[in-house]
């Protein structure tokens, strides 16, 4: 029996999840972060310009806490003998495993949805800004249709102007169309923040195409049920989450987006040894609702993940999960920004106030801190939100 702890995936939960296992387990454990690469993907960030720079090299700042780190895809999970399978053919064995392999973007079921760009990952999003590139560069009044109409989608679409301006394009000629089967936009959000949405949409140019059933998609191509078909130069997909694949290798039940549910501690029920952590696990915050498949709620379920699973391995009591603080920033491009707080999502901030609080969001307080102490990086992974400021 190995006495090592591994964390798949390294995204923000699976990074933390690393650090905050660290912490408690000090040197009487090995620590193992599996994932494709060192390198955090900035996901809350893609619908911005410049996608090839928002990631983060995790390797100094792994090798500072002590987390080993193994470059590869995990493709099996083999409960009974406590191993994950890599596609490499690699098994890595672990006494206590956190699964922390994120989501992934839901296409819809119609034909053609693959062949449709979109911002899903840093790959993924770097493709889309070079298909906008040569739109910019070679078509006198393009069209970009954004497929979906969530938070991602109303971001993208209120970024678009700039992003192709970015490319040298003439941005006020861009017909910029969002698409999606509800009736309004930004339904996950409810009312609150619904009219400073639909004023930024309109401030910018942007069509709405709401209410629709799509039939088939192309790179180019729109295909609805009734009407005419939308021609674009690009069409963008901001279709949703589901949990990622590797999480259906845990036993146990899942929620609509294919996540498993967790109990307080964020163990699976059905796998005593295994801890769900981010995106891939359905937990109540403590207050009665389910986490969201946000960076928001990854950070600190990520922290939680981490030390349970450690707190079980040396036989100590875990910590139930808990982050009953809510709130949501939403980017409204030229139009600054929306804030609010709670479930409710009442509106506490608008407009450019609203904006700079969204860009020290995206370009500070999601990033893990460089250029500190291993002890001062293993300090801030506690789950006690007081104690995860950087000094000063």
């Amino acid at each position: 029996m190995t006495d090592e702890i591994l964390i798949v995936g390294g995204g923000f939960a699976g990074f933390w999840a690393a650090m905050a296992a660290r912490r408690v387990v000090g040197d009487q454990v090995r620590v193992t972060m599996a994932s494709r690469e060192p390198v955090l993907q900035m996901r809350p960030r893609l619908y911005e310009a410049k996608p090839e720079t928002l990631g983060a090299d995790l390797l100094p700042l792994l090798d500072a806490a002590g987390v080993k780190f193994v470059q590869g895809e995990a493709t099996g999970l083999d409960l009974a003998r406590q191993t994950v399978v890599l596609a490499s053919g690699a098994n890595l064995p672990y006494a206590r495993l956190v699964v922390a392999t994120g989501s992934s973007m839901h296409r819809p079921p119609v034909p053609g949805a693959v062949a449709a760009y979109s911002i899903d990952s840093q790959r993924d999003a770097i493709a889309s800004d070079r298909r906008l590139g040569e739109i910019a560069r070679g078509i006198a009044r393009p069209t970009v249709a954004v497929v979906g109409a969530g938070f991602t989608g109303i971001e993208l679409a209120l970024e678009m102007r700039d992003r192709i301006a970015t490319h040298g394009g003439e941005a006020e000629s861009l017909r910029i169309v969002l698409v999606d089967r509800a009736v309004t936009v930004g339904s996950e959000l409810g009312a609150g923040p619904r009219t400073e949405i639909e004023t930024a949409l309109a401030a910018a140019g942007v069509e709405c195409c709401l209410g629709v059933t799509i039939i088939a998609l192309a790179a180019n191509r729109v295909t609805f049920a009734a009407g005419p078909a939308l021609d674009a130069d690009a069409v963008v997909l901001a279709t949703g989450m589901v949990a990622s694949g590797f999480v259906r290798h845990v036993p146990g039940e899942r929620d609509a987006l294919g996540r498993i549910i967790v109990d307080r501690s964020l163990r699976a029920p059905a796998a005593p040894e295994v801890f769900v952590t981010g995106d891939a696990a359905a937990a109540n915050t403590g207050d009665g609702h389910r986490a969201l498949q946000s960076c928001q709620h990854a950070l600190q379920l990520g922290r939680f993940a981490g030390e349970n699973a450690a707190r079980d391995l040396l036989g100590l009591p875990t910590v139930p999960y808990a982050q009953p603080r809510y709130v949501t920033c939403l980017d409204l491009g030229r139009s600054g920004a929306v804030l609010t707080q709670g479930w409710e999502r009442t509106i506490s901030k608008t407009g450019a106030e609203a904006k700079v609080l969204k860009r020290r969001i995206n370009t500070v307080v999601i990033y893990p801190p460089t250029n500190v102490p291993g002890a001062t990086l293993l300090a801030l992974s506690s789950t006690d939100p007081a104690e995860q400021r950087l000094p000063g």
